[in-house]
């Protein structure tokens, strides 16, 4: 599966295009996360390895911003395990380990990010890069 960040803008948010390129594609699309509104919004989506370029290729030419290549780091020197990026992560790559140290992994997260923990987290210790 390939993690995509699908933003709408206001002039598509209420036109049904994940639904139809489902359709066109004959493709489940595994929807993680979806704030979208009327003016707009965003959704965090898994889509098959196999034909994740034609599907991105599809949102794309519909006018929808497709990233695929922002990754997070966390810095263990900021974090103080607090868990705030735990409870707000939708993918589950941010974990509590045994020795109740916050963790990230990076394949969960899988090379795109909502950035719900960026904002969540009270020492910017989890950034873009």
């Amino acid at each position: 599966m390939v993690r995509v960040m699908l933003r709408f803008g206001k002039e598509i948010a209420q036109e049904p295009i994940t639904s139809q390129i489902i359709i066109d594609y004959n493709t489940p699309i595994n929807i993680l996360s979806a704030r979208i509104t009327p003016l707009g919004g965003e959704m965090l989506a898994d889509v098959n390895s196999r034909n994740a370029d034609k599907i991105i290729a599809a949102f794309r030419e519909r006018g929808v911003v497709v990233d695929v290549s922002a990754l997070i780091e966390k810095s263990d020197e900021l974090c103080i395990d607090c868990g705030g990026c735990v409870s707000i992560c939708p993918a589950d790559a941010l974990y509590q380990s045994e020795d109740y140290s916050i963790k990230l992994d990076p394949e969960k997260c899988n090379g795109v990010t909502c950035g719900l923990c960026l904002d969540s987290c009270p020492r910017s210790a989890i950034q873009f890069i």
